[in-house]
C-alpha cells in the first residue's frame, strides 16, 4: 500500500485520519521539542484502505495498543503552509475515550521516539495552538454527528 500524498498543481495533496483521544476533560496531542504546537495522533491514508481502518492502524503503530470504538466526528479540507510548500489535505477524524492503559504523564511514540504524547486539558484548547484548530468543533460534534469544516491558513 502506498500512502495518499501526491504532488499536484504546485502543491501536495493527502489525505489524513487522525484520533481524538478523550479521558475525562483532557485531549491526547503529539508534540516535539521546540515545535511550539501539538498534534492529533493520526497519519497517511493508503491506497486500498479505508479511513476507519488507517485510524486504527496509525493508532496501533504510534502508541502500542489496540484503538477502542471509534466515531467518525469531523471531515477537514486544510489547506496550510507557505506558497512555495503549498498543502490541501483531506482530513476525517474520529473520536475515541481513552484506553486504561495508557500513561497519564508525558510518554514518546512508538514509531517516533522525537514525539511526545501528552494530555491537554479542554479548557486549553483555545489557548494551546492544537492542529487543526477545527478540534474543539468536532470535540463537540453529538451523537451520530459528523461536522464538516475548512481551514485557509
Amino acid at each position: 500500500m502506498t500512502d495518499i500524498r501526491l504532488p499536484l498543481g504546485g502543491l501536495k495533496f493527502s489525505v489524513r485520519v487522525a484520533i481524538l483521544c478523550v479521558r475525562g476533560d483532557q485531549l491526547l496531542a503529539n508534540t516535539a521539542d521546540g515545535l511550539g504546537f501539538w498534534f492529533l495522533p493520526g497519519g497517511a491514508l493508503s491506497t486500498d484502505e479505508d479511513v476507519a481502518t488507517c485510524a486504527a492502524r496509525e493508532w496501533e503503530e504510534e502508541l502500542g495498543v489496540p484503538a477502542g470504538p471509534l466515531h467518525l466526528v469531523g471531515v477537514l479540507e486544510n489547506f496550510f503552509g507557505p506558497s512555495s510548500k503549498r498543502q490541501h489535505e483531506l482530513g476525517f477524524y474520529f473520536r475515541m475515550e481513552a484506553p486504561p492503559e495508557l500513561p497519564q504523564t508525558p510518554f514518546s511514540v512508538l514509531d517516533s521516539p522525537e514525539t511526545t504524547c501528552e494530555w491537554v486539558p479542554l479548557s486549553e484548547l483555545s489557548a494551546r495552538p492544537v492542529y487543526p484548530l477545527a478540534v474543539a468543533d468536532f470535540l463537540s460534534a453529538g451523537p451520530g454527528e459528523v461536522r464538516h469544516r475548512v481551514e485557509r491558513n
